[in-house]
């Protein structure tokens, strides 16, 4: 594939504003093992655990899909619906077409999808929206794929599937929160209470630094995560909508324990067999990421939040009482402070047992199970 100049400079500037502003936040150290315990044994009567998958698609969400669609067909969970946020990295529109583009490669296309949210608070860096787009329409071959609207919005679709199951769902954000927020509104207290089980989102920065990058940063004092930066109100409203303790929070203070490193991304080709997997070599290997993985300022921000949920394993929570900056210089930034809502807020997490995992489960010889 043929980088171009207008593409070449992308990646030169997203590197640089990510070096400069500090994306990676705290130094990269091991962790201890901490993983959650209790994992389902997966036995007579166990039912895999229904979940929605909201995102906004970009790298990291498409190798995460890819991953949830490996827990699909192991029966660790039950994909119920994926959606896409039109206001994050992603390209609207694009993005639900490479959501479908996986899902059909997976050979799950009977998944729905829905997209919605095209408004911003803070609006997010469009050279991040070029480069990404240019890595999933190469590593996906959907490039010419039309982009074809779906049938209703991704709030109506998260609320219609939490509203319908018989077991509570749980939902997966590494996204902005626009479209789970907008759910929550169309969902009475009883659904919230009896049909909406966790909520795992990616998102916040607690006692590390925050890992804003790009054109449209300038004013804001990088104390935030991206996605909740974008929409700190919708943020603010899941967080202190969902019932107690219900949030799990994989933010920066763990994510920053999950690099992508070259050596990963080489055992990943050498081992790679399934779709899944040979999916997400081919993300992870497109003109414009070997060099922002060599600069240290690329991470498994979403997959960690999605093996966390599908094992029960790799991160280490503690429930605090948490809030959001809506606006000013701090605008998105997560807190922890008295009168916070309390939910489970992730404080580390294991790097190697994380890849470890994440290579299983891509390839599919998983034998956790979704964590009750």
């Amino acid at each position: 594939m043929v980088v171009g100049r207008r593409f070449s400079s992308s990646v030169r500037a997203l590197a640089s504003a990510a070096l400069a502003l500090g994306v990676a936040g705290a130094t990269v150290t091991p962790a201890s093992a901490v993983g959650q315990p209790g994992a389902a044994d997966g036995g007579a009567g166990y039912r895999p655990v229904p979940v929605v998958y909201d995102s906004d698609l970009d790298f990291d969400d498409a190798a995460t899909l890819l991953y949830l669609c490996q827990a699909d067909k192991q029966g660790l969970i039950d994909l119920r619906a994926v959606t896409v946020v039109n206001n994050g990295v992603g390209t609207p529109g694009r993005s639900l077409t490479h959501a479908r583009t996986i899902l059909a490669g997976c050979g799950l296309a009977d998944v729905p999808v829905a997209d919605g949210s095209p408004d911003w608070v803070n609006e997010p860096p469009p050279e991040a929206r070029e480069l990404f787009e240019q890595v999933l329409s190469g590593a996906l071959g959907d490039a010419d794929t039309p982009d074809v609207p779906g049938p209703t919005s991704a709030a109506e679709l998260i609320a219609r599937t939490v509203k319908a199951a018989r077991t509570p769902v749980t939902v997966l954000a590494t996204g902005p929160l626009s479209n789970v927020s907008a759910a929550l509104d169309r969902m009475s207290p009883r659904a919230l209470r009896d049909r909406l089980g966790r909520v795992v989102v990616m998102g916040g920065a607690f006692d590390v630094g925050g890992n804003l990058f790009g054109s449209t940063t300038g004013g804001f004092d990088n104390t935030q995560e991206v996605n909740m930066w974008i929409d700190p109100v919708a943020a603010d409203h899941v967080l202190a909508t969902v019932p107690r303790a219900r949030v799990s929070v994989v933010g920066l203070d763990a994510t920053n324990h999950v690099p992508i490193t070259q050596d990963f991304v080489d055992q990943l080709g050498a081992r790679a067999t399934s779709y899944e997997a040979r999916t997400v070599h081919a993300i992870v290997t497109q003109p414009g990421m070997p060099e922002l993985i060599g600069q240290g300022v690329m991470f498994w921000w979403d997959a960690l939040a999605a093996v966390s949920l599908v094992t029960g394993q790799g991160v280490d929570y503690r429930v605090r009482p948490v809030d959001v900056v809506l606006d000013g210089p701090s605008s998105g930034r997560t807190v922890s402070v008295a009168g916070g809502t309390p939910q489970r807020v992730g404080t580390t997490a294991d790097g190697a047992l994380f890849e470890d995992l994440f290579l299983d489960g891509l390839e599919g010889p998983q034998t956790a199970r979704l964590a009750r």
